[in-house]
């Protein structure tokens, strides 16, 4: 019986906060510094109004000196404790040492504010107390929604029992009406906090959702949506880069283009469906026989390109007879057809002398011509 209400009530919770799922990593990592802000506010904030205390904690026990040396020293080293954590929390990047910093620092401070309760005359006004100290660990608190609960009760228990049972003998109003108005505070906390972590939740989902969409359309636009390699235009800006880094580091750098052959008599005879799924085959094997580092794209129509940094003409000239001859080798199955295709690839090498990638394009080019006019399905290098 007991088992079935936790799960409704963390159904309903779930409902009415914002579920993050695998996100909740990212989302905490994402909100780190503004916690760290936050929490950076708070500690200040609490170590003024301790150590404003001191002028109240002054006229209380101006008759005993002794007494109000040992409040005033424990309110400085609470003061001390708070700066030595505020200082850690400066320095950390990381969310779970930061929740354990702040979660250890609101749990001393609740301890600290209960045993304050023992020494305060019956006159030392600290209702506010009572009430503003939950009310601000549900809204300034980054921490889970739960432990900042227990945190605000455990304070709200702490000072009815304090008050109530262990100082007998003085007056206060009535036990049913501080429990009442705690309990009104718990509530008008707990749905502020709701409320206000909701949306930061959903503020942060629809961060995600808009980024993940943007970074889809910036990627199919650098994408060939028929071959699946990269377009033209993207070929071309990574090309230019890496001729960049090969004018200034003077690396090896070479590019093969590759053409498929009779091209034109695949797609009279099969249909553009089947010349279709041939470039999307021969880009994929293309692609399959390429490093990590090199970059594969469609120059047009049948042609293709592929740069190869950090190789010279030898090692390219090697990489492009792997291709030809696993291409010659992997007939495209259309409708249980086997489609025979060859390529033709021209290799090229960027030369001291080059002032621009066109260059050697224009070289890759020109082996490419020659591949064509030596009877096509071969690799011809410079």
């Amino acid at each position: 019986m007991i088992r079935p209400n936790i799960v409704m009530i963390q159904a309903l919770f779930s409902q009415l906060l914002t579920d993050l799922g695998e996100l909740e990593g990212d989302y905490r990592a994402f909100h780190l510094k503004d916690d760290i802000a936050l929490s950076i506010f708070s500690f200040s904030i609490a170590s003024v109004s301790i150590l404003t205390m001191l002028r109240a904690d002054l006229f209380f026990f101006q008759d005993a000196p002794s007494l109000f040396a040992m409040i005033a020293l424990s309110r400085i080293i609470y003061v001390t404790i708070t700066i030595s954590v505020m200082l850690a929390v400066l320095k950390t990047s990381k969310v779970k040492k930061f929740d354990r910093l702040l979660c250890v620092w609101l749990f001393f401070t609740v301890i600290y504010l209960v045993a304050g309760n023992f020494l305060r005359p019956s006159d030392y006004t600290t209702a506010s107390f009572a009430i503003i100290v939950p009310f601000a660990i549900y809204l300034l608190s980054p921490l889970r929604i739960s432990t900042n609960a227990i945190l605000a009760f455990t304070f709200s228990a702490g000072i009815l029992f304090v008050e109530y049972f262990l100082k007998t003998g003085e007056e206060f109003a009535p036990l049913g009406g501080a429990i009442a108005a705690q309990l009104v505070v718990h509530t008008l906390g707990f749905g502020a906090s709701i409320q206000l972590q909701s949306y930061r939740r959903k503020s942060f989902k629809a961060y995600i959702e808009e980024k993940d969409a943007k970074e889809m359309v910036a990627y199919l636009a650098n994408i060939d949506p028929l071959t699946k390699s990269l377009t033209r235009r993207q070929l071309f800006n990574i090309a230019e880069s890496e001729f960049l880094r090969f004018i200034r580091y003077r690396r090896p750098l070479s590019m093969l283009i590759i053409d498929a052959d009779h091209f034109k008599n695949i797609n009279d005879s099969y249909g553009h469906h089947t010349g279709d799924v041939v470039l999307r085959s021969l880009s994929l094997v293309a692609m399959e026989q390429k490093r990590a580092q090199d970059t594969f794209g469609r120059l047009g129509g049948e042609e293709f390109g592929l740069i190869l940094p950090e190789t010279n003409l030898e090692q390219a000239k090697v990489v492009a007879e792997r291709i030809q001859k696993t291409w010659a080798d992997s007939p495209v199955n259309i409708d249980g057809k086997l489609i025979h295709s060859t390529v033709s690839i021209g290799v090229a090498e960027a030369k001291p002398d080059d002032v621009s990638f066109d260059d050697i394009l224009r070289r890759a080019d020109r082996m490419l011509y020659k591949a064509k006019e030596a009877g096509r399905n071969r690799v011809v290098a410079e």
